[in-house]
């Protein structure tokens, strides 16, 4: 009996999932804002501006605002990374060689956010099936930078180039084995109690009620999220979105993809099928939705942290590691784009990144 290509690499990710169709969503029975057709409860505005901040829990040091340019993210994102190597570099001044492997490592991270820089025009990259591919959409003047931080990677997300909203992913021992329903309960200790959102998927055998994810109201129309990409990523992300441009986001994705519903992009590769007879479309499902050889999350070599696709490194894995006892986090990269997709052409000229005035 031949084994399809699907389950192949639904049991290597460890995975159970849907048989087909699109999961339909409902909300939890429960009083006090536990699911419901009402308006999901106000999250503690302290601990939303914290997410916000420049400096990882200090907004008095500054916070990212809806509607700043990329140019700008940058140039806050460019502090970030030089308040955490700084009393690295102050404690190394004894040690000439080692200081200047901080700073050369901090130049490194600065390079890698100005080059995660992404426009989504149409030109199909890894970014599509990682974690952040149900976040956006093609040719919708959507945009994305990140920045890995030491609790979280943290990716900007752009309308119009205009900031409208942060995706959160957890690094791995941030979550230190939780199930999503006990973080869930953590997060809700400190934002407050938030809404359960369940969806329904149709599994053999019958319908399958499971939480989707938490959600809060914030002020001046935000919406915070805490979603659960665990099954593929073996992380939990919070997602902080200004409510008014989302929307705007939504409008634009159905006047661009008419008839299209927001999905997972690797979830839809492997549970969807071909039904002609004797061919199984997910026989060489490893190499069409990424190209080489897919491996658990986690599972490779000691790296523990969430893997962070990064659009610029050619296919290779790059990893920073913090020296002195610092977390590590790696980075899967998706495939390198060609420089005559990557690049707009204007008067038969490539034109430069769109970071590229920067000082570095």
């Amino acid at each position: 009996m031949r084994t399809s290509g699907a389950l192949l690499l639904a049991l290597s990710l460890g995975a159970a999932l849907p048989v087909a169709g699109v999961p339909s969503y409902a909300m939890a029975k429960g009083k006090g804002g536990k699911g419901g057709g009402g308006a999901a409860p106000s999250a503690s505005a302290e601990e939303v501006n914290k997410l916000k901040a420049v400096r990882l829990g200090d907004p008095k040091a500054g916070t990212f605002k809806w509607g700043m340019k990329p140019e700008e993210v940058m140039a806050l994102a460019r502090q970030t990374v030089e308040a955490k190597f700084a009393p690295r570099i102050a404690q190394s001044a004894q040690d000439p060689g080692k200081q200047q492997r901080f700073r050369d490592q901090q130049q490194k991270e600065i390079v890698e956010v100005k080059k995660s820089f992404t426009k989504f025009e149409g030109q199909k990259s890894g970014w599509d099936v990682s974690i952040i591919g149900p976040e956006f959409q093609q040719n919708t003047a959507e945009s994305v930078l990140v920045v890995k931080e030491d609790v979280w990677t943290r990716y900007f997300f752009f309308f119009e180039d205009g900031l409208y909203k942060m995706f959160l992913a957890f690094n791995k021992d941030a979550i230190e084995g939780k199930t999503f329903s006990d973080f869930g309960k953590s997060m809700e200790s400190k934002y407050g109690r938030a809404k359960e959102v369940y969806r329904d998927d149709k599994m053999r055998g019958g319908i399958k009620h499971t939480l989707d994810h938490y959600e809060w109201s914030a002020p001046g129309g935000e919406k915070l999220k805490l979603v659960d990409r665990s099954e593929f990523y073996g992380v939990f992300c919070l997602v902080l979105y200004e409510g008014g441009t989302q929307d705007r986001v939504v409008e634009r994705r159905k006047a661009v993809n008419p008839g299209t519903v927001e999905k997972d992009a690797l979830v839809e590769a492997v549970t969807t099928k071909d039904n002609s007879v004797g061919h199984d479309s997910n026989d060489d499902i490893i190499d069409r939705v990424t190209g080489h050889e897919v491996k658990k999350p986690g599972t490779d070599d000691q790296h523990g942290n969430i893997v962070v696709p990064s659009p610029s490194g050619g296919g290779k894995k790059a990893a920073s590691a913090s020296e002195g006892g610092g977390s590590k986090s790696t980075a899967a990269e998706p495939e390198k784009e060609s420089s005559s997709s990557s690049k707009k052409k204007s008067g038969g000229k490539k034109s430069d990144s769109p970071m590229d005035g920067l000082e570095l």
